[in-house]
């Protein structure tokens, strides 16, 4: 349902004219996601493990976090791999990120802890957008079209190999866990809100002549 739009703000990036001066700013958007999803599996943990004695899906749940969690630390600290490819460049990559900080992510960010204090699980939805990462031709083609540093784009080409392994994983999850109807109800708002959201957000930076913040 959601994969030709989820590909919509690569697809215009890349066809854009000027996708060199476009590309640190979807970048800086992209280190907003980041930096909430480490909060949202952080908060989905502890709830999971807080829950857990009680509740199968919790405790199936729980330990795959306690996993993840370290598979995403790509820096000691979250979206501090982003940041250093924004500088690599030639940007300043604090600034730059403070400029386009989306009110929309912040609120999709809020949704999400509502939905993990109803139940945990909510959060495998806000992951689905693992299923979603930037092809590798697709990286490279932008490497070249852009004739930025490829050390500015780090943190797509690790995604784009990493990424069809996590959402091999998180799918296997899906499957294990003991899930209600609630509970998929819970995960399915969460993915469809996550992702729409996301792309909403991208095409704000791509999607307009002269750049302006989301």
């Amino acid at each position: 349902m959601v994969g030709p739009g989820a590909a919509l703000p690569a697809r215009l990036l890349l066809e854009h004219p000027r996708a060199a001066e476009l590309y640190p700013r979807y970048l800086a958007a992209g280190y907003h996601v980041t930096c909430g999803m480490h909060e949202l599996m952080e908060a989905a943990r502890d709830r999971a493990w807080a829950l857990a004695a009680g509740d199968p899906t919790a405790a199936g749940l729980a330990p795959y976090l306690d996993r993840h969690l370290v598979e995403e630390m790509h820096h000691e600290q979250p979206g501090g791999a982003i940041l250093e490819d924004i500088a690599a460049l030639g940007v300043d990559a604090n600034a730059l990120v403070d400029e386009v900080a989306s009110p929309k992510t912040a609120r999709l960010i809020a949704a999400e802890h509502q939905w993990i204090g109803r139940h945990p699980v909510a959060v495998l939805g806000f992951l689905e957008l693992e299923a979603f990462h930037t092809e590798l031709p697709v990286v490279e083609r932008l490497i070249e079209h852009t004739g930025l540093p490829r050390a500015g784009f780090g943190q797509l080409l690790v995604h784009a190999k990493l990424d069809a392994v996590h959402t091999e994983q998180l799918h296997r999850v899906l499957d294990s866990l003991p899930l209600e109807p609630a509970h998929e109800q819970l995960v399915g708002l969460s993915a469809l809100q996550t992702i729409g959201t996301v792309v909403d957000v991208l095409l704000d930076v791509v999607s307009v002549e002269d750049p302006v913040t989301a």
